[in-house]
């Protein structure tokens, strides 16, 4: 009979940023939560540049406060030295669509890693370092065990309802049940870096910035880490490992540095400090992120070339929804768990097909100029008319609050109430935005469509809906827009829907505004004809 101090109702494998954030919040939610991590923390890993949409994920677990003491290098855009046109451009995270901070950090990953599992453990899971996992079993009934050798070298096994895979790229439950799906076109590129010393660095606010140069192989990142640490690497084709062979990787580095200009200049006083590392297959997702009895998270779900450093933002995203759905499956067991599952499935493969569509581009493009890759994310967003520079820039900054899936709650994220710099030109006089007259009459687009979907209310998802308008895009349906949805009659305008709104005395002027304007601007209401 299994001792009933090896019970829990999750049993996290891994304890990397993925696996931390789903612990901590299933602990927050009451449950008895296992964490079974096969290093001894803090221990190296690549991965050291975080996105702004980062940030509020970490004030969510309570660490934001912790990141700031810790003195991380704060990072407030993304410079680029990218194709023919040698010209640097920088974009900043505060022009992001809804973010909330405009900075992210820098991070030494064996710091802050150790920081989130030693949350996860403060916040009530059993973390157990040095305990590597050596089998399991997925059980219908909810009676799945783990095993695995403890730090003393003894077999043990656990039990649980639910297994989390947050084992990284082996994906220990992922590899054995689903095919890994290698990108095609990514699949072929490796990562080649080191680390230095009193490199060069802009002055001011930005210092901390990563600094992004492609060459005719290539791209670099340059990362600042401390006062005087900074992660240089480069991404590459891995046929250079073969060509470089008798050589070596150290030749191809230093050969690489020199044909990129830019960035030997910002290294032609800094003393390399560590030999060069290298890492191959960066790109692939496996066919699925879940199934009856386990979730995968992070990188035992999928991995993005490291271009827009969302590795770490992926990992807390999907901790974040993986640990809402597991708690839902388990104390809701009325709700279709096969729905649950593919709610999960659907966004978090959305949000990473997102961002490796714009990897894409950029590799495909290092000949074009900005405004290409601007555009290329504006049709990638799902805000209609917004601008193609806000577009890339929310998109690489992992600002997600827009999206109908995120939308639906942003109560529950302390959203500042108002979202002044969420949606362009609306706040200003009566305007509702995209160009139309406030003044003319508006209806209801004919041929609406009503969806059922699930949104996140606190700890759990409910069923919800969404409504598809003209643009095709889907947006909550809330009691506010059905609201503006019933009084748009075709002799209303839209400036009146606002002041409808703002009478019932539910709305102030600006958030009803940003509800006039999401219903026009994804053609939920039109002008009358």
């Amino acid at each position: 009979m299994l001792d009933k101090s090896w019970q829990y109702d999750v049993i996290v494998i891994g304890g990397g940023p993925g696996g931390a954030m789903t612990a901590t919040l299933l602990a927050d939610y009451g449950k008895k939560v296992l964490v079974l991590e096969s290093a001894r923390f803090p221990r190296y890993h690549i991965g050291e540049s975080l996105i702004a949409g980062t940030v509020d994920l970490l004030r969510r677990i309570g660490v934001l406060d912790r990141m700031e003491e810790a003195g991380f290098v704060k990072k407030y855009g993304v410079q680029w030295v990218w194709g023919e046109n040698r010209e640097p451009w920088t974009v900043y995270f505060k022009d992001a669509l809804t973010m909330v901070y405009g900075y992210t950090y820098q991070v030494e990953r064996g710091r802050f890693d150790k920081m989130l599992l030693d949350n996860a453990a403060e916040h009530g899971a059993d973390v157990r370092e040095e305990h590597k996992v050596v089998d399991f079993d997925l059980a219908a009934d909810g009676g799945s065990t783990v095993d695995f050798v403890d730090s003393t070298g003894t077999r043990r096994q656990a039990r649980a309802r639910w297994i989390v895979d947050a084992s990284g790229q082996g994906g220990v439950v992922s590899n054995r049940l689903h095919k890994r799906e290698w990108d095609p076109f990514l699949k072929k590129n490796m990562a080649v870096w080191s680390y230095w010393k009193n490199a060069e660095r802009p002055a001011g606010r930005d210092a901390g910035n990563t600094f992004l140069p492609s060459f005719e192989d290539g791209w670099w990142w340059f990362i600042p880490l401390s006062d005087e640490v900074t992660s240089v690497g480069m991404v590459v084709d891995t046929g250079a490992l073969q060509e470089y062979r008798d050589s070596g990787m150290d030749a191809y580095y230093a050969k690489c540095l020199a044909a990129t200009p830019e960035l030997a200049a910002r290294l032609r006083d800094a003393e390399q400090v560590e030999d060069v590392h290298v890492a191959r297959d960066w790109s692939y997702a496996f066919e699925r992120f879940s199934g009856d009895g386990y979730i995968a998270v992070g990188d035992a779900a999928c991995f993005i070339d490291p271009l827009f450093s969302t590795g770490v933002h992926l990992a807390l995203l999907s901790g974040f929804l993986g640990a809402v759905t597991i708690n839902t499956i388990l104390d809701k067991t009325e709700i279709d768990r096969h729905k649950v599952l593919d709610f999960y499935e659907r966004t978090y493969r959305a949000e990473f097909t997102r961002l490796r569509d714009q990897v894409y581009v950029l590799y495909s493009g290092q000949g074009g100029g900005k405004e290409s890759y601007f555009w290329h994310a504006r049709n990638k967003f799902e805000v209609p008319g917004i601008a193609p520079e806000k577009a890339f820039i929310s998109l690489i900054a992992g600002a997600f609050a827009h999206r109908p899936w995120y939308g639906r709650y942003l109560d529950q994220l302390d959203i500042p109430s108002t979202l002044r710099d969420a949606i362009e030109d609306i706040f200003s006089g009566n305007s509702t935005g995209i160009g139309v007259d406030p003044g003319d009459p508006v209806c209801k687009y004919r041929e609406i469509v009503v969806n059922d979907d699930f949104a996140i209310d606190g700890k759990y998802l409910r069923a919800s809906q969404s409504v598809v308008g003209s643009v095709g895009v889907p947006l909550a349906l809330t009691p506010a827009m059905e609201s503006v949805l019933a009084m748009a009659d075709g002799s209303t305008s839209s400036a009146d829907l606002v002041d409808r709104l703002i009478e019932t005395g539910d709305h102030q002027p600006d958030p009803a505004r940003r509800i006039v304007h999401e219903a026009l601007s994804y053609g939920l209401i039109v002008p009358r004809t």
